[in-house]
Order: C-alpha cells, then structure tokens, then sequence
C-alpha cells in the first residue's frame, strides 16, 4: 500500500477513515468581463448550456467540476477552453460559494474565478460560436447556478481594482497612451449618474502624472500606415512602481462635474445645523426626519448641493453621509459597512475605496423600525468616524 493510500484509509478519532466524511463535489465557474474602451461599455461572456444537460438553454458562466487529479487553475483554463473557445487568459481566484443549497443538482462548491479582457479578443470567439454571447454586465440576470451573483462580486471587485491601480490587468501592455488609458478606466467604471461625468483628459493627466502613478517614457506612440491624424504623435507612458489610490479621479463614485457657487441652481443651499434650515433640496421627508433626529444628539451641518445634501459633523470639512431625493448614502470603515449590508439586505453596499465604502439606504427601508434605528446608528458612526479622523 502506497502512503497516499495509507493515508486515506488512516482513521481519526473517530475510527472514521477520509472516505467515510460526506463530500461536496467541487465545480468552477468564471466571470470572463469583456471590456470595449471604444464604446465604453463592460459586458461579461456567457454560453447557452446544451441540450441534454441541466438547465439546458440557458444562459451561463462558463464552468466545470473538477476532474480527479485536476487544479483549480486548470479546470479553469479547460473550461473556457471547451465551452467558450477562450484560450490564452489568466484568471484569478474569486470567491468561494459554498451554500449547501445553492445547486439543485445536490451539494456543490463552486470557486469562483474572473479575468478582464479586451472586446477585440473576444470578437473572433463571437463569430464561430453562436452558443457564446457578450450581454452587458447590467442585464446578466436569471442565470442558474448562483452565477448572478458571481458577475456581480467580479465586476465589484475589477471596478475596485481599476479604482487603486493603473490598469493592473495589464490589457494595455508596459506601454500606452494616456488617452488609451483614460478609455480602459472609463469602461470599467461605473456609468455616472445625472449631474455626473467622467474626468476630463486634464483632469486625467494631472493626477495620474502629477501623482507619480505613470511615468512618461520618452517615447511617442507610432503613427498607423496610412493615418490622417495630423499633429505630433502621442506621448507613450508606463506604469510606476509607486501604486497610490486612483480613488478621487477614476473611483467606483464617477468624478462630478466642477461647479462655482455662482453656477449653483435654486437648489443649492445651507449650510444648516438641521433640514428645517434648508430649502430648494428634494429629499424624501423620511429621510429628513431620520438625520433630524440624529442631529438632536449630534450635532450638524447640512449643505445643500444641486443634486445631495453634505451631511457633516459641525465644524467639520469631510462629508460623512449624502441625502439624496430618495436614498441616504452613509460613508463607513469597510469592514463596518460590509457587517451593515450582510444584515439588512435591503440597504446597498457600494465598495467606493480602499478607505471607504457606502451603504446606501432607499427611503421605503426606513418604515421598518428596525431597519430605520440601524440607518440611525451607522449614520452615528458616520459622523464620529469623520470627527475622529480630524
């Protein structure tokens, strides 16, 4: 008997041997994102499950069990391979999935696993796989398998990591333009909402040169045979070894448009220690009320900006919260805001930063008391975190 088979037949304290504990079968499942700089769009890779087989025709990840003897990575790689036609990628681990329920097939534990790649590598998968498709990440939903969620903690985790780092899936390669760069970033972000927009290339340049995230080689990119653009080439930049936070430029929040308080409409207003001090604003009464009354014990100062309120601790600079017309976004320590978004499912987790994330209360959560007193209390903490820190 070999010792690997010693070992299995090994018994525990329990005089029971490896053989005699029931096991999970063990399956991988990959969100392959597909990012298009040129339409600025994100999208994620599925395959039609065939006939004959669970679930058959619908609209999936790509995944497979793990084979006897096989690794992780490369039930991955095998996997895109035959169900996708992708070869060449280099996932990473994502999550662990492991609710006994999660798989109607019986007990399976799913690794998660993502990988970003450019629309233009996908293309000639599209077009000899009609099984295969790109939809946006936005409509991936109703797929079987848990796989909703899934895209939703890889794109998660891609805007995060496009949010600290100078393309750090290295799409673009060791050289780049800046204006190549600025698309890839803006593709992965999140779209802006009303009253926001992307940063200009200025804006761009001055932090990503100015704070030592790229470096210019020297060099300017070559010009296409046959071109008509005029002018002198771009210049050619690489990354710095020095990786501080992208967060005010590129973040998982999009960069809200510069506006003077001249330019400010009617609805800008305050600063007020309470919402009965502002007007002009739009925010839900129920909202109101809950900062109102936090504001009894704490004290506040609100100002009215075109599209929020600032909610701050008094004589503070940072914002700890946002009322918006029907949400309160509240600023917490990650681990905190995580703790918060586990348990009341009805509030929206937002992982912003490194530094902050946001937890985003709907105004129909606070007529329940219980989610309305949890609101109040990590509003509290909000503002004691942004005090704290001056």
């Amino acid at each position: 008997m070999s010792d690997q088979s010693a070992q299995r037949h090994r018994r525990d304290s329990s005089s029971r041997t490896l053989a005699d504990y029931p096991r999970p079968s063990v399956a991988v499942d990959t969100a392959v994102l597909v990012v298009d700089p040129g339409a600025e769009s994100l999208g994620v890779l599925q395959h039609e499950r065939p006939h004959g087989g669970a679930n058959a025709g619908e609209w999936a990840l790509p995944g497979t069990f793990l084979h006897e003897g096989e690794t992780l990575a490369d039930a991955v790689l095998r996997s895109l391979a035959e169900k996708v036609g992708l070869r060449g990628t280099r996932p990473q681990q994502l999550h662990v999935f492991d609710d006994p329920d999660r798989d109607d097939r019986g007990w399976v534990l799913s690794v998660a696993h993502v990988v970003l790649v450019l629309a233009d590598d996908v293309d000639p998968v599209l077009a000899n796989r009609p099984d295969v498709r790109v939809v946006p990440v936005e409509n991936a939903a109703g797929q079987p398998f848990g796989h909703d969620e899934i895209v939703r903690l890889a794109v998660d985790r891609v805007q995060q990591d496009y949010a600290l780092r100078p393309d750090p899936a290295h799409l673009l390669g060791d050289q780049f333009t800046l204006k190549a760069l600025q698309a890839l970033h803006d593709a992965v972000a999140p779209q802006p909402g009303p009253g926001e927009a992307r940063p200009s290339i200025d804006t761009f340049r001055r932090y990503m040169v100015g704070r030592g995230l790229i470096q210019p080689t020297g060099e300017s990119a070559r010009k296409e045979p046959g071109s008509s653009v005029m002018g002198k080439p771009a210049e050619l930049y690489r990354r710095s070894a020095d990786v501080r936070d992208l967060t005010e430029v590129l973040g998982v929040r999009p960069v809200r448009k510069d506006r003077s308080r001249a330019d400010r409409g009617a609805d800008a207003s305050g600063p007020a220690g309470s919402f009965r001090g502002l007007s002009g604003h739009k925010v839900n009464p129920h909202i109101q009320r809950l900062v109102d009354d936090v504001g009894t014990r704490v004290p506040l100062t609100l100002s009215g900006m075109p599209h929020y309120v600032a909610v701050r601790p008094a004589g503070e600079e940072r914002v700890a919260a946002y009322a918006r017309p029907q949400t309160l976004s509240i600023g917490l320590d990650p681990d905190d805001a995580e703790s918060v978004g586990a348990e009341f499912r009805s509030f929206r987790l937002e992982r912003t930063s490194a530094a902050t994330h946001h937890v985003h209360v709907p105004m129909l959560a606070l007529a329940e008391p219980v989610e309305r007193r949890a609101a109040m209390a990590a509003l509290e903490r909000a503002l004691a975190r942004v005090a704290g820190s001056s």
